[in-house]
């Protein structure tokens, strides 16, 4: 490999990635480009949907030439000269196979992490280190979403088994750390470097933690996709089972499972939205968010019961660019598109995106959500 080769860590939210780039940095050979940064998905959507969109003459290669140069160019003037460059983002499973199309010399380290430790370190994390400032309040049920889509997406993507894409569980770092670096650094194809253990995940004085009801459902709901990933679900109900949540589950209730999601794979709970929207006579619907959950569903989203018009954003920025096949309008122009119902094109921000689209539209535009997180229906104030 060239000096020019990206070694990219990539995985579930909460999987230890930020540690294991921290670690594999200070190797002699890799140079760690500050973590989240410049991601190079960012500069992919950047260039398609903004420059392409506006000028169709651009081609793909003259994308992937200009999203190569300035990238390993950012990353050298952070990084320097020497060693491959060595980079980390999580939840970006869709673009997997782009990077490995992109950067064809790269390296890729997945990294994956059983749900019930990502559940409760994805809430842990909103309440004791990021204090929501996120705009959001991390639930059971939407951190499961976010696990499940993640890894589907990336089960399901066709950098899956590609040589060049490295599969690696938390669960085995923790354990083993010595065995699995060596591995990663032989996959990567520099020398072994001695790491001392990782040690137990991050712990809080008033940690959220999983009822016994909550990690059954979990384990339940996941166990195909776990089997897929490598995972005995038998031996994680066994794991996972008997231990007893060390603090009060009456802590922190406005993060419990309250109600279930009627599926867990995002494409299918828009499609039952748009079923929903069918049955009740609306033909015309949009969704509301263009973010990472639209990018995620827009390619795989066919054979629709209803027509999808368009994707509504509040950010005028964006206003006119495309995902896939479809424009993305300003939310107050679904008035003029005749549009019968919108979706929330969201895991984590549906109750934020449903009151905002009810205080700007009202009830002229009815918004359909995904699944209902609470007893009761949202005001509209």
């Amino acid at each position: 490999m060239s000096n020019d080769t990206v070694v990219f860590i990539r995985g579930t939210g909460r999987c230890g990635s930020k540690n294991l780039v921290r670690h594999l940095g200070t190797h002699r050979h890799l140079a760690h480009v500050p973590v989240n940064q410049v991601l190079p998905e960012d500069l992919i959507d950047w260039s398609r949907h903004r420059l392409q969109a506006d000028d169709p003459r651009i081609t793909d290669d003259a994308i992937v030439a200009s999203c190569r140069a300035y990238f390993n160019a950012y990353g050298r003037s952070l990084a320097g000269p020497s060693g491959y460059l060595l980079q980390k983002s999580t939840m970006n499973a869709h673009h997997l196979a782009t990077l490995l199309d992109f950067w064809p010399e790269a390296r890729v380290v997945y990294l994956m992490r059983h749900p019930i430790g990502v559940v409760e370190a994805l809430i842990n994390a909103d309440i004791h280190d990021y204090r929501g400032e996120y705009g959001y309040c991390a639930t059971v049920a939407d951190s499961l979403l976010r696990w499940y889509n993640e890894l589907n997406t990336y089960r399901n993507s066709p950098a899956y088994e590609n040589p060049r894409l490295l599969p690696v569980q938390f669960e085995d770092l923790i354990a083993d750390t010595e065995s699995v670096v060596d591995a990663i650094c032989d996959f990567i194809g520099i020398e072994r470097m001695h790491l001392a253990p990782y040690g137990e995940p991050e712990r809080h004085e008033t940690p959220f933690v999983l009822s016994n009801d909550e990690r059954r459902w979990i384990i339940e709901s996941t166990a195909d996709l776990l089997t897929q990933l490598g995972y005995d679900p038998h031996t994680c109900e066994a794991d996972y089972d008997h231990q007893q949540p060390t603090s009060s589950p009456d802590l922190y209730p406005e993060r419990r499972l309250t109600a279930r999601p009627p599926a867990l794979d995002g494409v299918e709970l828009v499609r039952m939205a748009m079923e929903e929207a069918a049955q009740r006579g609306q033909r015309r619907v949009g969704l509301y968010g263009a973010g990472y959950f639209s990018r995620m569903i827009i390619p795989q989203l066919i054979d629709m019961p209803v027509e999808l018009v368009a994707i509504f954003d509040d950010n005028a920025s964006i206003a006119h660019r495309r995902i896939g096949a479809y424009p993305i309008l300003r939310t107050e122009t679904a008035l003029d598109m005749h549009v019968d119902a919108v979706i929330p094109a969201t895991f984590v921000h549906q109750e934020k995106l449903i009151r905002r689209w009810r205080r700007l539209i009202g009830t002229a535009v009815p918004i359909l959500p995904l699944w209902h997180d609470e007893p009761a229906s949202l005001p509209v104030g």
